[in-house]
């Protein structure tokens, strides 16, 4: 019995060590701590002469779906099991962000002989933060603004259901309507409020945004919701809106809405 326990420990050790490691291969890695305000530490590596990559990891938001990467497309280590970390990646340069990518990777990324500073122990917090500020200062660059929601709507906590509810509060009609599509893929009861809010903003487009994201509600949750829409609301493009979404989904509870409608 004694025996097993050198060889559980080194398996312990080797668990940890794969955990702390940055996920990347083929990279000049510098390893930093980040301080109280990751935003100035971001800011610190972007203004340094020539460009590199800052990284960090975070509690992903667990899907249903999730995929795995395959072994064709592989670069390094692969993980068996899905990743339960996001990993963002940014790339700066000339004292900017000049790209945003955040991966649910399960194999290690190649960086192709780059600098990356990586940051180990970024809270959830400190990351939706700064990204947000990307979100918004970075709305004339629209990849990187897309990208920037996208990482914080990937993000496991509160924070970032906050954050994503905000943006789709507010901001330019685009981004209420990003917001509202990412938001609906966490919890209805975050989700359904917002929502009910938009389907009654002045502006036509915010409205079927809003009937878009009830449709990528997870298992369907928004379906009742999407049929009481093409049933009542008092515009007659959300209704048409909410129609051809319930047609595309193809859920049991739209076929017998339209039946109703149909035989009535």
């Amino acid at each position: 019995m004694t025996r097993t326990w050198p060889a559980a420990l080194v398996l312990l050790a080797a668990a940890v060590s794969l955990t702390a490691q940055a996920p990347v291969v083929n990279a000049v890695v510098e390893k930093r701590t980040p301080s109280a305000d990751f935003a100035r530490d971001v800011q610190a590596v972007a203004g340094r002469p020539a460009a590199a990559w800052i990284g960090y990891r975070v509690p992903i938001v667990r899907r249903p779906n999730a995929a795995m990467q395959t072994t064709e497309t592989c670069c390094g280590r692969c993980r068996l099991a899905p990743s339960t970390d996001l990993v963002v990646l940014a790339r700066v340069q000339q004292g900017a962000v000049a790209e945003v990518r955040p991966l649910a990777v399960d194999c290690d990324v190649d960086a192709g002989g780059t600098t990356l500073v990586w940051f180990d122990g970024v809270s959830a917090e400190a990351s939706v933060a700064w990204l947000s500020t990307l979100v918004t200062q970075s709305e004339a660059n629209r990849r990187i603004s897309e990208n920037a929601l996208f990482a914080i709507s990937q993000h496991a906590g509160a924070a970032a259901s906050a954050a994503i509810v905000r943006f789709a509060q507010t901001g330019t009609t685009q981004m209420r309507g990003r917001a509202l599509s990412w938001l609906a893929q966490r919890a209805a009861n975050e989700a359904l409020p917002v929502i009910d809010a938009a389907l009654k903003d002045p502006e036509l487009e915010v409205k079927k945004q809003a009937v878009n994201a009830l449709v990528r509600f997870p298992n369907q949750e928004g379906i009742p919701k999407l049929i009481d829409v093409a049933r009542s609301h008092p515009n007659s493009e959300v209704r048409r809106q909410a129609m051809l979404r319930l047609g595309d989904s193809k859920d049991p509870r739209a076929v017998e809405f339209f039946a109703q409608l149909l035989l009535k």
